[in-house]
């Protein structure tokens, strides 16, 4: 049964569409608010078109009971949407044509499914998300060694978050860590998060995105279409990839990637829009300079800009490079942190 709410009638705990039958019996008949405004009776919903304007206009909006009447505010599920499980959705959610939503899972107020939308839980998704149709949130990993009929850590979804035509997410295989996506991510089509990806906020991904297992992907990140991260690998902060570009090895927070495994530049337009001071694009551009222009053995590198310690952004790039397992993006072939790690590790350059 799915918790829609309770009915003001009767004032029991019904299922979605009974309840939302019933209200409307109830309701429409008693007053005479304009029940459309609050999503009381049931949509016609043949045109995709139209219940994706709907789903829009209905996001991030906060519905408040007007003229003294009280209304019981049910989610707006299309007939043709199947949803069977533990299924928990806030009372504005907007389901439309043939979704599918198995498992355990919950919706966030101001979320919308457009059409073709399929979830597999355990999935918990926040506030005012959107899916397009042929999006596929949850679902089992492409691992061979993990078994389809495992729950494993799920699938965690932040806030306002938009999923474009075709982007599939898979869930976690460890237990105690879900594949998690943050707030404000705007997926383009066709994009992809392999299992147990880590996800930070504002970041936009163009077409074509591939992130696999287990990447860490921070704040504020955007891709070109078809970049490509491998498994593993970690994406700093305000860092951009350019199109069709891959990543097999770190890239440090702000770098600009613009071919496979190669930094062409850093990124100061992105680092001023999030408010950066000149004095910290000045430390950047030093820091960049130091560890990718640079043709010295990389533990000279990394002890050139040990003396900006103690600034914020020399701290997050010594912090990232010193703790890289799979060693960073330079212009001058694979730089590897020793197996040790931490802050004695030793670094080596392996020319290309």
């Amino acid at each position: 049964m799915i918790t829609a709410g309770t009915c003001s009638s009767t004032n029991t705990v019904i299922g979605a569409r009974e309840f939302r039958a019933a209200t409307t019996r109830s309701c429409v008949s008693r007053c005479n608010c304009k029940a459309s405004a609050y999503a009381i009776a049931p949509r016609s919903m043949t045109d995709t078109c139209s219940f994706e304007a709907s789903v829009i206009m209905a996001r991030g909006r906060a519905y408040e009971a007007r003229r003294h009447t009280t209304i019981a505010r049910v989610p707006n599920i299309h007939s043709t949407a199947v949803l069977h499980g533990d299924i928990e959705l806030a009372d504005d959610v907007e389901i439309g044509p043939n979704c599918v939503l198995s498992g355990r899972i919950r919706l966030g107020r101001g979320c919308g499914l457009v059409g073709g939308v399929h979830l597999q839980g355990p999935l918990t998704m926040g506030a005012g998300n959107v899916c397009y149709p042929g999006s596929s949130l949850g679902f089992a990993p492409q691992d061979l060694k993990f078994p389809h009929s495992k729950d494993g850590g799920g699938t965690v979804i932040g806030d306002g978050n938009t999923f474009r035509e075709g982007v599939t997410i898979h869930r976690a295989t460890r237990e105690d860590r879900p594949t998690r996506v943050g707030n404000n991510n705007y997926w383009m089509a066709m994009s992809h998060a392999g299992h147990d990806v880590q996800v930070g906020d504002h970041c936009v991904f163009a077409n074509n995105t591939l992130f696999g297992g287990h990447a860490e992907i921070g704040d504020r990140v955007v891709t070109g279409g078809g970049a490509g991260v491998h498994q593993f690998t970690r994406i700093g902060r305000g860092a951009m990839l350019g199109g069709l570009c891959g990543a097999s090895k770190d890239v440090c927070p702000f770098f600009m990637l613009t071919a496979t495994n190669y930094v062409g530049g850093f990124n100061r337009i992105g680092m001023r829009r999030i408010g950066a001071s000149e004095a910290d694009i000045e430390v950047t551009k030093k820091i960049y300079s130091l560890l990718v222009r640079s043709r010295q053995p990389f533990s000279a590198r990394l002890e050139a800009i040990l003396p900006y310690a103690g600034n914020a952004i020399a701290d997050e790039f010594i912090a990232f490079v010193q703790s890289s397992k799979r060693g960073i993006c330079t212009r001058h072939g694979r730089v590897t942190a020793s197996r040790a790690g931490g802050s004695d590790a030793v670094f080596s350059s392996e020319l290309a």
